[in-house]
């Protein structure tokens, strides 16, 4: 890959893990401790937007850049839209459109945010299978992994900033009164992602002919799909897990060790950090030593993590587990993108990762309603049975759930060994 278009790549990423880190790092701890939500309501707000973001790209935006090209294009709008979006729905503009005032009609705003970022996402997630497709497009294979971990690693600083940054505005001036300003740095972030990605990428990408005698057929066929799909499957399962502790993670700390949103923040950017300098050693390591054995110890660790979450109770064990915890996210979004790019035919990147980015969102935003939404509620009301307080349910059934996150990333380990144990007879 030339470098105007790493840096154009980077540069975007870095933006668009500060939008996330800013905005989605709080707002479920916003669902819960401000509109006073439950654990269902709380997940609703991120399940269903990723179910609209995941099906939109599968069904309609994958197949129709596939077809029409123009990647570039199709990122950009939906950036430029979401950031629209994203200032009609500030708790200031829409007190103002409605005449309602978010800490009275608690309830209303909050079914608002979850209708509103749920329309939102579908249209957004035309950027988003773009954006995988992309990088695809302009990497050769036995670069992908490279190249991806360098991106992944600058993403990883833009988080950084977005934690640091969300974690002292969202309790500025009051706790919780700053969440407010978030919208806007976000929508700012996004007009400024769709600036760059037009600005500093191209879509023409030059390959020796020595080269392309190298590269597979461009077919629109998987070579092997049942390997596709049974990794997507083991995939997912490591994904629920990670996403039920992850959704819950701030309100956990709150709880747990009454930790501030600023110490919230130093918890998380330890992971991210992680993330910042192994993305680009895994996915090099990856290239040359295959990329099996990476994704396998990652889904190892994965089994451990939530287990030792709920171990310690000091900042400093808890930065020494999210640490860990990043490692093994480099290697999911690093080391596995790749593994699943060198299965995709060059002319059907939209459409297999749409899917790709289906079984993601889904494991990450939609079965976690069930897990950290509907269960947790309902081992909330099974504590509150038992004559313990509300504090402590809420305390316990959040611990109940990062037990089960270790046993599902245990079954995905288990399914991705026996795929590799098939796969070599």
């Amino acid at each position: 890959m030339d470098k105007r278009n790493l840096f154009g790549l980077g540069f975007f990423q870095f933006i668009r893990n500060l939008r996330r880190g800013v905005f989605y790092a709080y707002l479920i701890l916003f669902m819960l401790e401000v509109l006073k939500r439950s654990f269902t309501e709380s997940i609703l707000v991120m399940a269903l937007p990723m179910l609209a973001n995941s099906l939109t790209q599968s069904l309609l935006w994958g197949p129709l850049s596939d077809k029409m090209g123009k990647r570039r294009i199709f990122i950009a709008l939906g950036e430029s839209i979401a950031g629209v979006a994203y200032v009609f729905i500030s708790p200031p503009i829409w007190s103002l459109i409605t005449g309602l005032n978010i800490y009275v009609a608690k309830a209303l705003y909050a079914y608002t945010l979850i209708a509103s970022l749920t329309l939102l996402e579908s249209i957004w997630s035309m950027s988003n299978v773009n954006w995988s497709a992309l990088i695809a497009d302009l990497t050769l294979p036995e670069e992908r992994g490279n190249v991806m971990g360098q991106i992944s690693s600058i993403g990883a600083l833009g988080n950084i900033a977005g934690v640091f940054i969300g974690g002292i505005v969202y309790d500025y001036p009051t706790k919780a009164a700053g969440f407010q300003y978030i919208f806007f740095i976000a929508s700012i972030c996004l007009f400024l992602s769709a600036v760059i990605i037009l600005t500093f990428v191209s879509e023409e990408k030059s390959i020796s002919p020595r080269i392309i005698a190298k590269m597979p057929s461009s077919d629109s066929r998987l070579m092997k799909p049942y390997l596709f799909y049974s990794f997507l499957v083991s995939l997912a399962f490591v994904i629920v897990g990670r996403a039920s502790i992850r959704r819950i993670m701030n309100y956990y700390l709150r709880l747990a060790i009454l930790a501030s949103s600023f110490e919230m923040s130093i918890i998380n950017n330890a992971g991210t950090i992680s993330r910042l300098i192994f993305s680009p050693l895994l996915g090099y390591l990856s290239d040359k030593k295959g990329r099996e054995i990476f994704i396998e110890l990652g889904f190892i660790l994965a089994v451990f993590v939530p287990l030792l979450y709920v171990s310690f109770n000091t900042i400093t064990l808890l930065v020494i587990v999210s640490i860990i915890n990043g490692f093994v996210m480099s290697i999911i979004n690093t080391v596995a993108y790749a593994y699943v790019a060198a299965m995709i035919p060059e002319k059907a990147r939209g459409k297999y990762f749409g899917q790709y980015n289906l079984v993601r969102s889904i494991s990450s935003g939609v079965i976690p309603i069930l897990s950290a939404g509907f269960l947790l509620d309902f081992l909330v009301s099974m504590y509150l049975s038992r004559g313990i307080s509300f504090t402590s349910a809420q305390l316990n059934a959040m611990i109940d759930i990062f037990y089960l996150a270790s046993i599902l990333a245990l079954i995905g380990t288990a399914l991705f060994t026996l795929l590799n144990v098939f796969r070599r007879k």
